[in-house]
């Protein structure tokens, strides 16, 4: 498998699995980030965008339904949820 279908392959996985959330619109974006390291190694990061109302400097920011959001994405990818800031995690 080439690297271009690697990253490709990762994408789509992602976006099945997410679909329901997509639809829902709590998810807005899905890319992949891929980083060539040197020496045919690379690393690949699943970047999710998720819309959760406010922004988090306002008054009114709920963090509790930030963190269901990210627990939801998290389950819906296969991945135990743990308190991750910025999300990107190795998945899939």
């Amino acid at each position: 498998m080439t690297q271009d279908a690697d990253t490709q392959g990762l994408q789509s996985k992602a976006e099945a699995r997410l679909a329901p959330l997509k639809a829902e619109k709590l998810v807005t974006r899905i890319a992949v980030l891929s980083t060539l390291l040197g020496q045919g190694r690379k690393t690949e990061r699943l970047m999710i965008g998720m819309s959760v109302e406010t922004h988090k400097t306002s008054p009114d920011f709920d963090q509790k339904k930030c963190e269901q959001a990210k627990s939801r994405i998290m389950q819906a990818l296969g991945v135990p949820y743990r308190t991750i800031s910025n999300t990107t995690a190795s998945v899939l």
